[in-house]
């Protein structure tokens, strides 16, 4: 008898409780479900996580929702605004180093952990 198996995603890691709000994405953006943002203080757009930004944008606050295209013109969509992931699954910037990633989301409710295996 053949034996299936199946390799989840453990996304939800911890008991926090998800919460999602609207905000607007900026313009010409083009971001997977699970990308840290930040919000640009001029603004008050989001865009994707840049930890050496001097905009307000180096400071993760946010994740998409969802995939999110933007290319033609901000838009509004849901944001994660609190819980508890698994790091290993969150699109981070290809040049975040290690250490910027376990200083993401530093003082928000959102919390980056690996899964118990």
């Amino acid at each position: 008898m053949p034996t299936e198996s199946y390799d989840y995603e453990q996304w939800e890691v911890g008991s926090d409780s998800i919460r999602t709000a609207t905000g607007t994405l900026a313009s010409g953006q083009s971001l997977p479900a699970r990308t840290p943002l930040g919000q640009v203080k001029s603004t008050g757009c989001f865009v994707a996580w840049a930890p050496a930004a001097n905009d307000g944008s180096e400071v993760a606050v946010r994740m998409t929702a969802l995939a999110v295209d933007t290319a033609a013109g901000d838009k509004d969509t849901p944001m994660i605004t609190a819980g508890s992931f698994n790091s290993e699954q969150v699109n981070w910037p290809a040049d975040a180093t290690d250490a910027q990633k376990a200083c993401a989301f530093v003082g928000t409710p959102i919390s980056l952990q690996r899964p118990h295996r």
